[in-house]
């Protein structure tokens, strides 16, 4: 897991929320990959525009049974959404498939309230948590910004 939901963010975490960077949180992946915590840095797309799809291919293993998938919202101040930890194993088992609701998450190092706000760094910066509420709630209730499926592939 590279980010977690009431904990701070990295420097990598901040870069990739505020800019869409998949550096300095890729040397924090590599980093993880020397020490057997992490098996690979997987990088797709851009989305481009949305509606829309990215589809990336990737081997996993049984020693590494974990996804953690980020990408920024944009625009955006320091919003992203994405998966940390998401176990692709059931009871010693794959999943065939996996749909995952993508809710929106402030990394707390941005203090602007809109997708077009000014960049007003949060000094301190406050933990990661889950937007609520304006400007990203529809009728009082958070949708989610996406849906990432994960299907296997023999």
């Amino acid at each position: 897991m590279f980010w977690l939901g009431g904990q701070p963010a990295t420097e990598g975490m901040r870069a990739m929320a505020e800019r869409g960077r998949t550096a300095p949180l890729d040397l924090d992946v590599a980093a993880a990959i020397a020490t057997g915590n992490a098996r690979a840095v997987l990088s797709g797309s851009d989305l481009g525009r949305s509606p829309g799809m990215v589809t990336l291919d990737f081997e996993v293993a049984v020693t590494h049974p974990l996804v953690t998938l980020v990408t920024m919202v944009a625009p955006g101040p320091d919003w992203f959404i994405g998966v940390s930890g998401l176990p692709l194993m059931a009871k010693g088992q794959w999943l065939d498939s996996l749909s995952v609701p993508l809710y929106p998450w402030d990394a707390g190092t941005d203090s602007g309230a809109t997708y077009k706000a000014e960049d007003i760094r949060t000094l301190p910066a406050e933990p990661i948590r889950r937007l609520l509420g304006f400007p990203v709630a529809v009728a009082g209730a958070v949708p989610p910004l996406g849906t990432l499926t994960f299907t296997r592939q023999r």
